[in-house]
Order: structure tokens, then C-alpha cells, then sequence
């Protein structure tokens, strides 16, 4: 890892290593699992788990900025983690960042 990182940033991995419908279960420093979805060019950070059964996301289904649980076909905006149709609590989502080539996520106490 080449990229400074300064709390509460933490290293996610090379932005290359991620394209558009990818879906990446990553292990941050501090222990959290995040997943990195790649959507319309872009690379977004959101919970593992559904926050519904804690079913892994990194199954789903990604179309446009919709990511879909495999379990109950529950959907979510990759932008705000706001629900879509038949789901009912939101995703958590995180804000990132690239440097370097890297993509840095940001963790909030």
C-alpha cells in the first residue's frame, strides 16, 4: 500500500481491481468487512451484509446503481444506500476516496 492514509480512512484495495457489476468483500485494517461494488464507472462502499438477514451482499445482483440481495431480492441505491422497492431498512453505505490508485474508505466512529 503506497497511498498516505489518515484516520479514519482506511485502505480498500487497487481501484483497477474493481470494474463495473464487480462485487468485492474486503477486510479494512479495523477489522470491518465492507463491500466494493463497481456501478456506472464508479466504485462504491457499503455494508457486507444485508441488514436484513445478514445474508453477504457480494452474492447480489448489481444493475446500474441497484445492488440486490440474493436471499429476498431486497434492492438498494449505491448513492445513499437508500431502499428500493420491496426493502425496508437502508443499506449503510461509506464514503471513499482514490489516491494513488488506491481506494480509501471512510470509517466514522
Amino acid at each position: 500500500m503506497t497511498a498516505s492514509v489518515d484516520a479514519p480512512w482506511q485502505a480498500a484495495g487497487a481501484r483497477a481491481d474493481i470494474a463495473d457489476g464487480d462485487r468485492r468483500e474486503v477486510e479494512l485494517e479495523n477489522g470491518e468487512l465492507v463491500l466494493l461494488v463497481g456501478a456506472e464507472g464508479r466504485v462504491f462502499a457499503c455494508a457486507a451484509d444485508c441488514p436484513h438477514q445478514d445474508s453477504p451482499l457480494c452474492d447480489g445482483i448489481v444493475q446500474g446503481r441497484l445492488l440486490t440481495c440474493p436471499l429476498h431480492f431486497w434492492q438498494w441505491d449505491l448513492n445513499d444506500g437508500s431502499p428500493v422497492g420491496l426493502a425496508e431498512l437502508p443499506l449503510r453505505v461509506f464514503e471513499i476516496r482514490e489516491v494513488d490508485g488506491q481506494i480509501l474508505v471512510r470509517m466514522d466512529d
